[in-house]
């Protein structure tokens, strides 16, 4: 079959590529073609057929970057759209990109499997239609969480909605015997509304005194280069408090450098992701509903900070009792993983049946 994948690929985020790179894995046999915000880069990186998203606004239709998406979406059989946390109204677009892309999916009645995606927060009027709109024409709909699911019910999808988890959790772990590192931290931070500049002087404070009082050394994480640079937020604590500054160019590149570190200190979905897999003891700070999810009915969810209540001494405390209790914690990041990993299965054996489904049709 030849297959539509589209998603928020092509931004340099770690995460989303890192996405990609668990989809791609499932569909050997089958030719893909990408969606992407920069279809050169995905083809470099990815070695994939790539193709523009379809531009926004009907004006884009006069443009030949239209014309690309339109002819690549119209040779394919089938659509993949997800994941990630694409309908959402924290990105004032977001929710008009991803239906525009759906409309032309339906144009050409292709059919659609929508792929362990996040939902929310949607709090808006146009926001809750697009979204009630988009998910509505999907054949096969599946969400990385409950909250997603909640979501999509409340604004009124009456279609089965299959709750499953992020394809992250397919990587597995590196293993590559190097050993943990005492003291060093390993620490990913992002840009975040009005919180930004408080959030870097409460590290700043909190990551000082670890470094006086137990020698700590940082590896920090910049998970995504261009639109929400992370860099914005690790220039300042590297230059006040030294450390290294690192670039992942995949997201298994990160699982071996999270494996050499004795804590993990994040906000990024992914990066805390990359420290389940490898267990390594970590204290998330959440900025949207997706963090709280992650750690539902877990022991971990005590450890959950809030970017918007943020405080120093909630870190201090949170990590005194991480220390404490270091080995259950990696007992938790493993019940966690084993949980989320046969979810994501669960979520490749639907997109399989799916791909089954509408290759058989196509051969009637």
């Amino acid at each position: 079959m030849k297959i539509a994948v589209i998603g928020n690929y092509g931004a340099t985020n770690i995460g989303d590529d890192a996405i990609l790179t668990a989809i791609l894995g499932e569909l050997g046999g089958h030719k893909v073609t990408v969606f992407s915000a920069h279809p050169e880069m995905t083809k470099e990186l990815f070695g994939a057929n790539a193709a523009p998203l379809f531009p926004l606004g009907f004006r884009s239709l006069y443009k030949s970057g239209f014309k690309k998406s339109f002819h690549a979406l119209k040779k394919c059989d089938a659509v993949i759209l997800g994941g990630g946390g694409l309908f959402q109204d924290n990105y004032p677009y977001a929710c008009f990109l991803w239906a525009w892309q759906i409309f032309w999916i339906r144009i050409l009645r292709k059919p659609l499997f929508i792929y362990a995606t996040g939902v929310g927060p949607i709090n808006t009027r146009i926001g809750r239609h697009l979204t009630r709109w988009a998910y509505s024409q999907a054949d096969v709909i599946t969400v990385r969480d409950q909250y997603s699911a909640d979501v999509l019910q409340k604004i009124g999808i009456n279609k089965e909605i299959y709750v499953t988890a992020d394809p992250v959790f397919l990587f597995k772990r590196p293993g590559t015997g190097q050993g943990r590192t005492n003291n060093t931290y390993i620490i990913s931070l992002r840009p975040w509304l009005k919180y930004s500049n408080r959030i870097i002087d409460i590290f700043t404070s909190f990551l000082q005194e670890l470094k006086e009082t137990k020698g700590a050394e940082f590896i920090f994480v910049s998970m995504q280069q261009i639109k929400e640079q992370d860099l914005q937020m690790i220039e300042p604590l590297v230059s006040k408090l030294g450390g290294e500054l690192y670039l992942p160019n995949h997201f298994s590149d990160l699982l071996q450098v999270m494996e050499t570190a004795e804590f993990a200190i994040g906000m990024r979905f992914h990066f805390m992701i990359a420290a389940i897999i490898t267990q390594t003891p970590l204290l998330p700070v959440s900025y949207a509903p997706k963090t709280e999810e992650l750690f539902e009915n877990s022991e971990l969810r005590g450890y959950v900070s809030h970017a918007a209540d943020l405080s120093a001494e909630k870190l201090r405390t949170d990590l005194k009792k991480l220390s404490v209790g270091y080995n259950n914690a990696i007992v938790y990041e493993h019940t966690l993983l084993k949980r989320y990993r046969e979810r994501a299965e669960e979520g490749v054996k639907l997109l399989h049946n799916f791909l089954k489904r509408f290759d058989h049709k196509k051969g009637e």
